[in-house]
């Protein structure tokens, strides 16, 4: 539907869904972000040109954000008394386009609790600047490309250096690392993950052993 420009098909598609009991995070998890993977496959086969894909992207922005009220329930989660503020940033590297998934991915940490920034196309030094001014428990970086290892394993060597947090957490995910989970500990990273339940887990599992670390 989306490919055919036929946005009300695809609107219709969800709110049947929705009808049927499906909720949010299985649209999210099941239809979306399966529908932005093949989009990429697509791409890489040549059948759909950058063009088509950039666009259709842009329309599944545009439904994500009209779904996010019903995601979100209202409104984010929020921290339970007592319970410090977690920190998460997200960033792809610099000319990055394609930045679907670090947006889908921002919705279930804010609805979670977290507090998330995202920036899903940096300028060159831009995520260093931002760890070096502001407290970040987390930073999680998405790849696309094979040709975007070295500087990815480059940015995080950096980001550990000029982190507020000396402590900070790095965790990686995208296309890159659904193909080749090997490469997370190749770039120096603390995990990868494959979905936004997994990387809520993970990172979770990383702010603990820092507060485990401050504890001791």
């Amino acid at each position: 539907a989306l490919l055919t420009h036929n946005i009300p098909d695809a609107t219709e598609l969800i709110g049947q869904l929705c009808e049927r009991g499906v909720n949010m995070e299985a649209i999210y998890l099941r239809l979306l972000a399966p529908a932005a993977r093949y989009l990429g496959e697509l791409w890489e086969s040549d059948q759909c040109n950058f063009s088509e894909v950039t666009l259709c992207l842009w329309r599944m922005q545009t439904l994500m954000y009209d779904l996010s009220a019903a995601f979100h329930g209202g409104e984010a989660r929020s921290k339970p008394r007592g319970v410090a503020e977690r920190r998460i940033l997200m960033a792809s590297l610099p000319g990055q386009q394609h930045t679907f998934g670090l947006s889908m991915l921002s919705e279930f940490f804010r609805k979670e609790g977290w507090v998330a920034l995202t920036i899903p196309s940096p300028q060159a030094g831009e995520v260093l600047d931002t760890l070096s001014m502001h407290w970040f428990d987390v930073l999680a970086l998405s790849a696309s490309m094979d040709g975007e290892v070295k500087e990815l394993g480059k940015t995080i060597k950096a980001a550990r250096k000029t982190s507020r947090n000396p402590r900070l957490a790095i965790m990686v995910g995208g296309p890159l690392f659904l193909r080749q989970p090997e490469l997370a500990r190749t770039v120096g990273a603390d995990g990868m993950s494959e979905d936004a339940p997994a990387a809520l887990a993970l990172a979770s599992h990383l702010y603990q052993q820092q507060q485990d670390v401050r504890l001791n």
